[in-house]
């Protein structure tokens, strides 16, 4: 069965190749491949081996994924992913549409060297059509040995294990996948159920996303890694794992240059003491939307206040998922989640672009809920068919001024999606 963790959003489109023109280079692959190796899934193996493994190995794999959704109502009809956080809460256009599309689709190569030794290196790179209009976008890039994994994949903040089983691919609004690039150790205690990181991740600047229109905002060159420390206890039955991640962030207010201090914690698990699972996960912190899910990319990270400074943005929120096999062909999966964020003394300046300025201040509260549904039935093996209904709701509370005019408002609405598809990797 294919259970991937999917979800970055704001990586930018390749220039260069667009998803026809890597088909055919895929062609070429296989044939390649087929012709040189003999191995069902597409390997090819060094002749000469070390310790009964051969010195060389590299495979090529698809991750095959059609994204197929009805918008019922809500104002998500040109969003790829059920976000809850892009739902426009005064906005009024509940009208349907159905979209299908392949962007998802994921194209995976793989080596592995091992030296003299015994010693292993192993190499991922890793590609999908998610970067606008079905162009290529890369999603991991790194060199692994057994403690140290240098380049790009999943940031050690979140737990890359957890991921429910859905078609839609955005995620539990609290949900933590970021892929950053980052220079990552880890290691075991002398009891091997007990596992350590220690992370040096690039930083991601999510406090600006409106930059032509706020006037007293700029962005600034970061100057420090995120850093993330992570323990996690592995057993028969699954895992539970407790994250942190502390980050220094640039800004210019006003033209003066500062930086606000942002940090976070998270507690992660899985229970799977047979087919059936359950998954969960907690976050909570100061300007760490930028790693969650439907908040990523919004500019939430830190505000300006009152005061004159810039405030880092509390956020919490949590996730939970079960799945139950009914057989060994049909499953179903429910998925619950909330997120909740304050901008608290904010003091917010903002130009449409004319001579009008609109200026914010006092307090606003953002509230994320998410439900899901599925039902998938696996006709072959590694092939997953999927129909499920997803259900969210956006609320907004606004405590203070507009233009000195006092404004005491909740604004909320709620949005519904059929998705459906077909996921099929070899």
């Amino acid at each position: 069965m294919f259970n991937p963790p999917f979800f970055v959003k704001f990586d930018k489109p390749s220039k260069f190749f667009s998803m026809k023109q890597f088909y055919s280079f895929s062609i070429l692959f296989f044939l390649s491949v087929l012709t040189f190796g003999q191995e069902r899934y597409l390997t090819v193996k060094s002749k000469d081996s070390v310790n009964d493994q051969p010195r060389f190995m590299s495979s090529f794999g698809a991750n095959i994924k059609l994204n197929g959704y009805y918008d019922v109502f809500g104002g998500l009809q040109d969003n790829e992913t059920f976000n809850v956080g892009l739902i426009n809460v005064y906005g009024d256009n509940d009208a349907g549409a159905f979209h299908m599309d392949m962007y998802q689709t994921q194209m995976k190569f793989e080596t592995k060297y091992v030296d003299k030794s015994g010693r292993e290196l192993r190499a991922t790179v890793e590609f999908d059509f998610w970067g606008g209009n079905g162009h290529m976008r890369l999603r991991k890039a790194y060199v692994e040995t057994d403690h140290w994994q240098i380049g790009q994949n999943w940031n050690a903040f979140g737990d890359e294990v957890l991921w429910p089983n859905i078609m839609e691919w955005e995620g539990p609004p609290s949900g933590i996948w970021v892929r950053s690039p980052h220079i990552k150790y880890s290691n075991q205690f002398n009891n091997d159920n007990w596992k350590y990181e220690i992370s040096v991740e690039a930083p991601i600047n999510d406090y600006n996303r409106y930059g032509e229109y706020d006037i007293l905002v700029d962005e600034a060159h970061q100057i420090t890694p995120d850093l993330v420390f992570a323990l996690k206890n592995q057993q028969d039955w699954g895992h539970l794992r407790l994250s942190s991640i502390f980050r220094n962030i640039r800004y210019e207010l006003n033209g003066d240059l500062s930086s606000f201090f942002g940090y976070g914690l998270s507690f992660s698990g899985i229970y799977k003491p047979n087919r059936n699972s359950l998954q969960f996960q907690l976050v909570g912190g100061k300007g760490i939307t930028a790693y969650m899910t439907s908040v990523s990319g919004l500019g939430y990270d830190g505000f300006p206040t009152l005061d004159g400074d810039f405030s880092a943005t509390p956020a919490i929120g949590g996730w939970i998922s079960y799945e139950y096999f009914f057989t060994d062909k049909i499953h179903v999966n429910a998925v619950l989640g909330d997120t909740d964020y304050n901008l608290n003394n904010v003091n917010r300046t903002v130009s449409d672009g004319s001579e009008e300025v609109i200026v914010l201040k006092g307090d606003v509260y953002h509230d994320h809920y998410y439900g899901l549904f599925n039902v998938m039935y696996d006709p072959f093996e590694r092939m997953t068919l999927g129909l499920e209904l997803d259900y969210g709701v956006k609320k907004i509370k606004v405590d203070g001024t507009l233009n000195n005019v006092p404004v005491q408002d909740t604004s909320s609405r709620d949005a519904m999606r059929i998705s459906f598809g077909l996921m099929f990797y070899f």
